[in-house]
């Protein structure tokens, strides 16, 4: 590899459309590139980050038929030599990779290097690589634009926690890498986007001026991108009622109760010595189960476990029936299969198991039922007095009560909200908990608000939603809430966002505004939900056959916990003062 090496950028060459709602695939299909093109023997060599973005898309199993024999942390410190293996390098471009890179080339241990980044690389660290690889084993270098993780079809996340505004030290650290995977995740889809944002938000203003300076930059790999998707950059605050509400479909309440992280989820109880065996992936490539159970709600989930069950037992019958050498060799060929389908069961029966533990431990029916009137209703007198009996029973969570009154701040902002942080005080709550409804105030208050959150704002509109709820009724009281996103979403389609609300970046051409819009990319900073990732994927169900796709990305995946979690971080930047919530989990 000599100084004059060039990185080849064969993700970025033209090719047919990707479709928008088909993140995870582009993904898959970069892995399947970069290992399929190398013949032979393979360690691949990955860092913590891209280690858990593989295991998004990609199960072990998997990467074994792909000749990987070996897989290794880049900065494990192995220094044992395989001249008989080449290495498949997948890894962020950062100046600490780069330079274990270069101590490997100065003394290598495999036969030939195979170098993937999963974004740009300067000419800075190519010329530093290139002089490290004195024996010239580098085979290749590529950028294959990958720098987020895959969640759903139409879903990705940047891992990033703390983000609610720019002076928290989660954006202050990781202000540029949450640029890089929004421009990574532009270049996975081939989109060159019109850039709009929250106008209320110093923050996605920034992101946005970041972005667009970006492809500016890198404007060479935009150029065949033809088509005028819309980039709708999003401030957490807008909607901050979201993260705060208990969720009520599978993948939803699984990561509000037990906590998902890169498709994992940790069964193991606080406090008892850590089990690996209950520590469960979940994929929807690999478990049938959980793809068509994904956004099925509480009440439905028993039926769908309960003939998951009854199906195990009929396989059980089935196997105990061995009579010949016939019915043994099938049973042989069959185990394989048999043994996985086993694990799946076990695995989603406990997990509801532990799901329907918490709900009733906790009462969150109890306690959904008054978010979702704070959210979506108007009896104002009725919600304020359950909230005080809530507060002052010792049977709720203070975690619990916290929210309603978070909930109800957000909805009314009025005097009698300090009554009710006096009656937290006089319940026992603890002060670095109550001191996040300040923090919550200071940051999405109405005032610092953009958007409709309550449909409030229009009148016709909201004595509409009265007429039609007192008309219709309500089919599922725990599951009422929409997500503000709808609503914009929906208005962006019909080409009535308000450029007021939610400004262009860089004007667009009359052109481009006459386009009826299919394409849109939604970034929300400071974290996405899986309630909105479940109406997006219902908005694109419903407007498949007019072609219109929407992909969901945020900073990260919130649930009540890690929202509050992040306020406090948010709350100590300000006061010095800790507020992180005590977990449930």
């Amino acid at each position: 590899m000599s100084t004059a090496t060039t990185i080849t950028n064969p993700a970025a060459a033209p090719s047919p459309l990707i479709g928008l709602n088909s993140i995870r695939s582009v993904v898959q299909e970069y892995l399947n590139k970069m290992l399929d093109s190398i013949q032979g023997m393979k360690v691949l060599v990955l860092d913590k980050e891209t280690t858990g973005m593989v295991s998004m898309v990609y199960s072990q199993s998997d990467i074994l038929q792909k000749e990987v024999f070996l897989f290794e942390k880049i900065d494990s410190g192995n220094k044992e030599q395989m001249p008989h293996m080449k290495a498949v390098y997948f890894v962020r471009p950062t100046q600490d990779n780069f330079n274990y890179i270069c101590e490997e080339l100065s003394t290598p241990k495999y036969s030939d290097y195979h170098l993937f980044f999963t974004n740009f690389v300067g000419s800075t660290a190519l010329e530093q690589m290139a002089k490290a690889d004195s024996k010239d084993l580098v085979r290749e270098i590529q950028e294959y634009y990958s720098d987020f993780y895959p969640v759903n079809p139409d879903t990705f996340t940047l891992n990033i926690t703390g983000v609610l505004s720019k002076r928290t030290v989660g954006w202050q650290a990781n202000g540029s890498r949450i640029i890089d995977g929004i421009v990574s995740a532009l270049l996975a889809l081939k989109k060159k986007p019109i850039i709009r944002y929250s106008a209320n938000s110093e923050l996605t203003k920034t992101v946005a001026e970041a972005v667009a300076r970006s492809m500016q930059t890198e404007r060479e790999l935009f150029e065949m991108r033809k088509s005028e998707p819309i980039l709708l950059i999003l401030d957490r605050k807008d909607d901050p009622v979201t993260p705060l509400l208990h969720q009520w479909t599978y993948q939803s309440m699984i990561h509000e109760l037990l906590g998902i992280r890169n498709n994992r989820v940790n069964l193991n109880q606080p406090g008892v010595k850590e089990d690996p065996a209950k520590e469960v992936v979940l994929s929807i490539d690999h478990d049938t189960f959980f793809k068509d159970n994904l956004y099925m709600n509480y009440g439905d989930l028993g039926a769908s476990i309960k003939d998951l069950v009854e199906t195990y037992q009929k396989k059980m019958d089935s196997n105990a029936n061995i009579k010949t050498i016939e019915d043994m060799k099938k049973f042989i060929e069959n185990f394989p299969n048999f043994q996985k389908f086993s694990t799946n069961v076990s695995k989603h029966v406990n997990m509801m198991e532990e799901i329907s533990k918490k709900i009733s431990g906790h009462h969150l029916m109890e306690i959904s039922e008054v978010q979702q009137e704070l959210a979506c209703g108007n009896e104002h007198s009725a919600a304020y007095q359950r909230i005080c009996e809530i507060i002052d029973d010792q049977k709720y969570t203070d975690e619990d009560k916290l929210v309603l009154v978070m909930l109800y701040s957000i909805r009314y902002e009025d005097g009698r909200v300090r009554d009710l942080q006096d009656r937290l005080v006089r319940a026992g709550m603890p002060q670095q908990l109550i001191g996040l409804l300040l923090t919550l105030r200071d940051l999405a208050s109405k005032n610092q608000r953009e958007g409709d959150l309550f449909g409030t704002k229009n009148i016709l509109k909201f004595m509409n939603g009265v007429v039609k709820r007192g008309l219709q009724g309500v089919s599922n009281i725990y599951t009422q809430h929409v997500p503000l996103l709808n609503e914009i979403l929906e208005l962006l389609i019909r080409n009535k966002l308000q450029e007021k609300s939610y400004p262009y970046f860089i004007p667009p051409t009359a052109q481009q505004l006459r386009e009826r819009v299919t394409d849109i990319i939604v970034f929300v900073v400071g974290g996405i939900t899986y309630e909105e990732a479940y109406n997006v994927h219902k908005f694109n169900v419903a407007n498949a056959n007019a072609k219109i796709r929407v992909v969901l990305g945020g900073t990260t995946i919130l649930n009540r916990d890690q929202f509050l979690e992040d306020l406090g971080s948010l709350r100590m930047q300000q006061t010095g003062i800790g507020g992180n919530s005590n977990s449930r989990k």
